[in-house]
């Protein structure tokens, strides 16, 4: 009995200490990611987060940070997957809500461009109407994402320097889906 005791304990201390390393290693990763991308080094940045998540997937500031990179290098369905993620281990952080509209909006804005290595922007079409028209759809899903994420970010901080300017990317994203969605005959699924 006395050894099973032991055995308990030193096991209980393994497993604090070892959750110990992990977060202190988690920090030390995120820190150093936020150099790299304060440097405009975001590869870097995204591979340290990325081992970040590695160690623990449940500190939602790894995911935020990872989105950002993501949408620094215009890696739109990434930054979007971890945004999601981020929110689902924080429900109240704006810059969080903020960073899904910026996130599912860059999704939607790739879908008909295409950012050169120049810096320039190709139009990108689809001449299959089928194809195009399940782009329309994706399109105006994305915009509805952003804007229900923009909405909750001006409802989270209504005083905030740059509510007047989401709230005019949220009219202009209306005006988008409403040309979309007549263009391509779409049900009215705005949120």
């Amino acid at each position: 009995m006395r050894k099973l005791l032991s055995f308990v304990v030193i096991l209980f201390f393994a497993v604090i200490s070892g959750a110990c390393i992990n977060t202190f290693a988690v920090h030390e990763l995120n820190e150093y990611a936020i150099k790299y991308m304060q440097s405009g080094d975001y590869h870097s940045a995204i591979s340290r987060l990325e081992s970040s998540i590695d160690l623990d997937g449940a500190i939602y500031e790894s995911r935020y940070n990872l989105a950002v990179a993501y949408l620094r290098i215009n890696e739109c369905k990434k930054a979007y997957e971890q945004i999601v993620e981020a929110q689902k281990l924080i429900s109240d952080e704006p810059a969080v809500f903020y960073t899904t509209g910026v996130a599912a909006n860059c999704v939607a804005d790739n879908i008909y461009e295409k950012k050169l290595s120049n810096g320039e922007v190709e139009k990108i079409t689809y001449n299959d109407p089928i194809v195009a028209y399940k782009k329309a759809k994706e399109y105006v899903e994305y915009l509805n994402i952003a804007n229900n994420a923009f909405d909750k970010y001006a409802t989270l901080v209504p005083n905030a320097e740059d509510v007047n300017s989401v709230i005019q990317l949220m009219n202009e994203n209306k005006d988008k889906i409403a040309q979309t969605q007549a263009t391509y005959e779409l049900k009215n699924e705005s949120k």
